[in-house]
């Protein structure tokens, strides 16, 4: 009866507890990210040059209106540069038609990518020796972007001294594993690095996303542009990690209104995407997907453990254990995660309804944590047709 009590004491904190937990920080993190929903800042006046990179492999079906939303940006003073990384379809065709036709646009064609770097590294490394903006756009060859995506985030960034600025962009999900896996490896992703935390200039917490990051020239100058992240498979997260080390402000906003992105068209592309991104991220460390791991296994999956035993309890009590306890904290357990968890695929711009299929989209997530501790061990990644086995170098802080 003891252990039993004990037991029931230790779920409650493990499952329930933990929830609402995860329920206050994820609503607190949202808060601290939501600096571009008011239009208070206006651009600059004159406004300063910015250069818009977008490097692409492979993506001859997106990147036409990924250029196009680019070209179409309703601020006054930029530029587009294209960068086709060695791409065996229609890619580089796409891109220097429209150059033809829009003086905007720039294209650079890369046809050979250098020991020890990787592909997306250098292809910006190359672009960004050409830019000549005073601020840096870097988008993802999939991001579709709002008109005044531009225009609202440098007045933020200009307004507030911000060094770099990151969005979190609507996910696009037209397929049913897009529609259950991606927000939910999205927020575990973002939980697992404290996301919300990093808008603080007085901690260590550092998060940026490579889908949207628009960056001050001489800041990203400063810490050695993107040849000081060659190695990594992350490099989003890597140079946020060295600019704030470097002194330099850094945020991440909220932009589901300014953009939107498709990360992955099918479930193998997923799982594969999802393990590089854990792993990259962590820089080869696998700690944080070991605690992502354990998170689920132990903070979701008990509570069909108590459903089972609350059952079991109910047709064989013993003194004061009954099933009702049992029962009625594994309901509650399980409608707090359920409502959590919609109102986080409402936030990434899916239906909430998704929520309901989570233990269908679990055992995937682990297997995606799983194979990013896997990478870990063993440095290997195999990406957008390349396969990687170079040692990721340590990146020091730039004074």
């Amino acid at each position: 009866m003891v252990l039993e009590i004990s037991l029931f004491i230790a779920y409650l904190f493990l499952g329930p507890i933990l929830w609402i937990l995860f329920a206050i920080g994820a609503a607190s993190s949202r808060r601290r990210m939501q600096m571009l929903r008011k239009r208070e800042l206006g651009i600059p006046d004159p406004p300063p040059l910015v250069t818009i990179l977008i490097p692409a492999k492979d993506e001859g079906a997106r990147i036409g209106d990924c250029l196009a939303s680019a070209l179409g940006q309703d601020y006054p003073n930029f530029s587009v540069l294209a960068i086709d990384d060695r791409s065996g379809d229609a890619t580089g065709r796409v891109m220097d038609d429209l150059a033809k036709s829009n003086a905007k646009l720039k294209v650079l064609h890369i046809d050979h990518l250098p020991a020890g770097w990787t592909g997306k590294n250098n292809a910006l490394y190359r672009g960004a020796a050409l830019a000549t903006g005073e601020w840096l756009l870097f988008i993802d060859s999939d991001v579709i972007l709002q008109r005044d995506a531009l225009t609202r985030t440098l007045a933020v960034a200009t307004g507030k001294n911000y060094d770099l600025l990151s969005l979190i962009l609507r996910l696009e999900t037209p397929g049913i594993w897009e529609s259950i896996l991606i927000p939910l490896a999205s927020a575990a992703f973002g939980a697992a690095f404290m996301m919300g935390m990093s808008n603080s200039d007085s901690n260590n917490y550092f998060f940026g996303n490579g889908q949207f990051m628009l960056m001050r020239r001489t800041a990203y100058d400063k810490i050695g542009g993107h040849e000081a992240v060659k190695t990594q498979f992350n490099e989003d997260m890597v140079l946020a990690r060295i600019m704030k080390q470097s002194g330099q402000r850094v945020r991440i906003a909220w932009g589901t209104h300014l953009g939107s992105v498709r990360m992955y068209d099918s479930l193998a592309t997923i799982l594969r995407g999802w393990s590089r991104i854990f792993f990259g991220s962590s820089s080869g460390s696998p700690w944080r997907s070991v605690v992502a791991m354990l998170f689920i296994l132990l903070g979701c999956y008990p509570a069909y453990a108590a459903i089972a035993w609350g059952v079991y309890r109910m047709l064989h009590p013993v003194g004061i254990c009954t099933g009702y306890p049992w029962l009625g904290t594994a309901g509650f357990h399980i409608v707090l995660m359920t409502v959590q968890l919609g109102i986080v695929y409402r936030w990434m711009g899916n239906r909430a309804i998704y929520a309901l299929l989570f233990p269908v989209a679990a055992p995937f997530i682990l297997f995606v944590l799983a194979r990013s501790v896997w990478m870990c061990l063993t440095g290997k990644v195999h990406w957008r047709g390349t396969r990687y086995s170079h040692e990721i170098q340590p990146t020091p802080t730039r004074e």
